[in-house]
């Protein structure tokens, strides 16, 4: 594996992870990472980074959202009651072909890591953490850093796509993708795995159109949607991490087990068909119109985040 090192200063992004190649190295504190990773702001690095990651997080292993947020910063009544909590936040997370994620207000992405490109079945699902899925630590306070965790997904034109994710932090219940109450925007902008994907000022730039649900109905979502949906398409939970594929993908059985995220963690996607009939969301349909309808922001807001485990 290629590995690439962001040593965090103050407030900035420190991010460890390894990138799939033919040599093998080490990265500390967690097992490695495949795909690519991009950058913006100070940062020393031992790779070369490409445009798209600001704020502060690091690498490697727990999650719970908190902070107190006014509403010029875009919080609501839910976000401020929630309280700031002090571990730090374990991710692990995969996607079929690439993801990013990070934490913010309703308005805005505040910390962002992206830029992880799969480009191979082994990048997205082989043991150990870091030949497939990557493991983070994000530090509290930048966990803290607002009302929203968000998730960044795109996909080739071939084959599976969608992203699989476990949060977890001391004293508090894990977090799956697939369960609660995640919403979706598609963008309509399609990216490939090799493009490094939307920066932040991008992503940002489409949370303001989402949230004002301004987005051409005939390639996006227009807005915000969840799983119930609209005419422009739902958010899609789909098969558990707990079902190995039989020898080709198929509708409820499109992904091979992902290492080390429970059974419970979905994989989830947008769904462009409202009533769905027949195919999957997590199935490329071919052709070369906009289908998918990518690149897709998820998003969970604070208020969905259990604070204790269950009794």
């Amino acid at each position: 594996m290629r590995s690439r090192q962001f040593v965090g200063l103050g407030s900035l992004l420190c991010v460890v992870l390894a990138c799939s190649s033919g040599a093998d190295s080490t990265t500390t504190p967690s097992a490695g990472a495949s795909g690519s990773v991009s950058t913006s702001g100070t940062a020393t690095t031992a790779g070369t980074p490409n445009s798209g990651v600001g704020g502060s997080i690091s690498a490697a292993g727990s999650l719970s959202l908190g902070g107190n947020l006014t509403a010029e910063q875009g919080g609501t009544g839910a976000e401020a009651a929630a309280p700031e909590l002090q571990s730090d936040v374990n991710v692990i997370i995969t996607a079929d072909n690439a993801y990013g994620f990070g934490y913010g207000t309703k308005a805005q992405l505040v910390n962002y890591f992206g830029g992880v490109e799969n480009a191979n079945s082994a990048d997205i699902f082989d043991c150990p953490v870091g030949a497939g899925p990557e493991q983070y630590l994000v530090p509290a306070a930048d966990a803290n850093a607002g009302g929203y965790l968000y998730i960044i997904g795109y996909a080739d034109q071939q084959t599976s796509q969608g992203v699989l994710a476990k949060f977890f932090r001391d004293g508090g219940q894990p977090v799956f993708t697939g369960a609660g109450k995640w919403e979706a925007c598609a963008t309509g902008e399609d990216y490939a795995p090799g493009s490094g994907g939307p920066d932040l000022a991008t992503i940002n730039g489409y949370i303001g159109k989402c949230n004002a649900g301004e987005l051409d109905p005939a390639t996006s979502s227009v807005g915000w949607v969840n799983a119930t949906g609209t005419a422009n398409g739902k958010v899609a939970f789909g098969e558990d991490n707990s079902t190995a594929r039989a020898a080709m993908a198929e509708p409820g059985n499109e992904f091979r087990i992902a290492c080390e995220i429970e059974p419970t963690a979905h994989w989830m996607w947008f769904d462009w068909e409202p009533v769905r009939i027949a195919g999957s969301p997590f199935l490329w349909p071919g052709g070369t119109a906009n289908i998918i309808k990518d690149f897709v922001i998820f998003r969970l807001g604070a208020d969905q985040i259990p604070r204790k485990p269950p009794a």
